[in-house]
């Protein structure tokens, strides 16, 4: 047949086209670059399967055709793409994800700050290999055994299981199983360090941020050295976060892993007083890297607030954990709703106080404070106050002796998504207490690193980087966590350490800032759920914890006229999974993840099409 006279004339999607006389229409959009949706060629698909994501609709004729067993005409007129076509495509894809129970990255990595790879630790964990699941989990964040205790679970809120049975996969009491266990067996959990490179990197502030840097640049093959301003490293897991949360042995062994990478510590260091920012590049530093953290309490502006007997919370529990003597009274108030403020109730009832109370000028449900913890602080008999905001602290002889408060009620929401407190005017009610403890917030102290000109750029009270390198303006000089941010979680910290490694290993190398900002960048997918399969029928399994007479020891002994041992008064509270329990709660995991992730056109094609559901449809659906 003669090439030529075997060329017709059609249109597709309104664009006259040439094909060849025998082609499918299939292949004649093909070879014109107009790519029709299939997904006949998946291996997955029967042998005498047809997808039928081809269809097309031809002008003149009822209905759609497929594609790809339909011959091309003279003067054919074919959509490849109408409301029509887009809602037959979207119901087929809706057919193959009924039965499709894999997940293009599971919701809780997603929504973890880490990017944690949840599913395949917990996968190693039904597998008994927890020095394994616990390199699994170092790989984004060398912190396990603490962040399994203290982390607010980010990751727990979108897991799919919760569409089950209403309870999410215990994620973080499994990360902390894991961590236990696999400190236990002595087993090694970090890999060894890359090659040394020569180059020097200081880390400035020995917080959960930069514990992470340093062990991330450590493991790049850079000799790192952490310039810390307390006497011991840890930040505000070591002073901030109460040992009935965090056991100092635990933190202590995290530390020590990672500084076995060769990672120097310099503690009782401040800047300012023993070195200059500037100056740590004249000691043959290549790098420097801001992690200060947020440690200074918030002003206030509450009247009568320099009476003796108001603190902040934050120094408060620095004073308790470093073992301080100190003495709250009988009745405390304390004036917050986040993470502080409970660990500041509960510490309080802790070292003697009968009568504590936490005042929130909103209700329960906007608390910053994980729902755990608000329970937490149930059992152990804190009084809720909310709707209530501080109006003065009234003293006498100079001595606290009460707080008025005046009570709010829910407005319209502001910036931060949360109705606005309004206050109730004549609503004023005073509340006798002997000392009162403020958590309203934490601040960084960006000030005192400028003492010297040195002309560090800020923002709004922290320190202004580029979003995209985590660069400041000072040459080689990087930062990252809440001295960035402001005040946030320990897992974020975590996150954005480990980011400011990768950013400065980068630009150690040479690399320009297009490629550092490449070389942090996390890539978040877009997703689609696909409903949920359970492979096991396992109820959550609840985390063991004391009694709560069990943990007020020391209020009980103090009452009493004993002697308060600060160690079993702050016995922790959580006692862990048992390896039963562990693995049982495991087994609830739907491992929703896909090894085709990024290159898969089920994905792709569902995502196009809006197709996918959040329906679970009960087991019998499945079989």
């Amino acid at each position: 047949m003669n090439f030529e006279t075997s060329k017709i004339q059609l249109t597709i999607d309104g664009k006259k086209v040439s094909a060849i006389q025998g082609q499918t229409i299939y292949d004649a959009a093909a070879a014109l670059d107009i790519l029709i949706p299939n997904l006949c060629y998946d291996p997955r698909m029967k042998p005498t399967g047809k997808c039928e994501m081809c269809s097309v609709e031809i002008e003149g004729q009822d209905g759609a055709v497929q594609a790809c067993n339909t011959q091309v005409a003279s003067g054919m007129v074919i959509r490849t793409g109408s409301d029509a076509l887009a809602e037959k495509r979207r119901g087929i894809l809706d057919t193959y994800l009924s039965d499709h129970n894999a997940y293009c990255q599971p919701p809780c990595t997603d929504a973890c700050p880490a990017g944690i790879d949840i599913a395949g630790y917990i996968d190693l964990i039904i597998k008994k290999d927890y020095a394994g699941s616990t390199a699994l989990i170092k790989e984004m964040l060398p912190l396990p055994g603490v962040l399994g205790r203290v982390c607010p679970r980010p990751c727990e809120d979108p897991c799919r299981r919760k569409q089950i049975d209403g309870s999410p996969v215990a994620i973080c009491s499994l990360k902390r199983f894991a961590a236990d266990k696999a400190a236990e067996s002595g087993l090694p959990t970090q890999p060894e360090p890359k090659p040394a490179t020569g180059k020097k990197v200081a880390v400035v502030g020995a917080g959960p941020t930069g514990l992470s840097a340093a062990y991330y640049l450590a493991l790049a093959g850079h000799k790192v050295t952490l310039f810390e301003s307390q006497k011991k490293a840890g930040g505000m897991l070591r002073f901030g976060i109460p040992p009935y949360r965090l056991p100092n042995a635990v933190l202590d062994k995290e530390i020590d892993d990672i500084l076995s990478l060769g990672v120097e510590l310099k503690t009782n260091q401040e800047m300012g007083r023993d070195y200059q920012l500037d100056g740590l590049r004249n000691d043959g530093f290549d790098a420097v890297y801001l992690s200060i953290g947020a440690q200074a309490a918030k002003p206030t502006g509450i009247a009568g607030q320099d009476a003796d007997g108001v603190m902040s919370a934050i120094k408060f529990l620095a004073d308790v954990n470093w073992n301080e003597k100190v003495d709250v009274g009988d009745k405390v108030i304390v004036v917050g709703g986040g993470f502080t403020a409970a660990d500041a109730v509960r510490t309080a009832r802790r070292v003697g106080a009968s009568e504590v109370t936490m005042n929130y000028r909103r209700t329960r449900t906007e608390m910053t404070a994980a729902a755990h913890e608000i329970h937490e602080c149930d059992v152990e008999g804190i009084k809720l106050d909310l709707l209530t905001a501080p109006v003065s602290v009234e003293s006498k002889d100079g001595k606290v002796v009460g707080l008025t408060s005046q009570r709010m009620e829910l407005g319209e929401p502001d910036e931060s998504g949360r109705r606005r407190p309004v206050p109730l005017e004549g609503s004023e009610y005073f509340t006798p207490a002997d000392t009162i403890l403020l958590a309203i917030g934490q601040d960084v102290d960006v000030a005192s690193l400028n003492e010297d000109a040195l002309g560090l750029h800020e923002r709004w009270g922290t320190i202004e980087v580029d979003e995209q390198t985590m660069m400041t303006n000072l040459p080689g000089v990087f930062s990252g966590g809440d001295c960035v941010t402001g005040a946030a979680t320990v897992v974020e910290g975590v996150g954005a350490g480990r980011m400011g490694a990768f950013a400065i290993d980068a630009f150690l190398a040479g690399a320009d800032e297009a490629t550092i900002a490449a070389a942090i960048h996390r890539h978040r997918p877009k997703f689609f759920d696909i409903g949920a399969k359970a492979a096991s029928d396992e109820a959550l399994n609840e985390m063991p914890v004391l009694d709560g007479g069990g943990r007020l020891v020391a209020f009980s002994k103090s009452k009493h006229g004993g002697d308060v041992d600060n160690d079993e008064a702050f016995d922790e509270v959580e006692t862990g999974f048992s390896e039963e329990d562990a693995l049982k709660e495991a087994g609830r995991c739907l491992m929703c993840t896909c090894q085709a992730a990024g290159v898969c056109d089920l994905q792709r094609l569902s995502i196009e099409f809006g197709a996918g559901t959040k329906t679970y449809r009960g087991k019998e659906a499945w079989k």
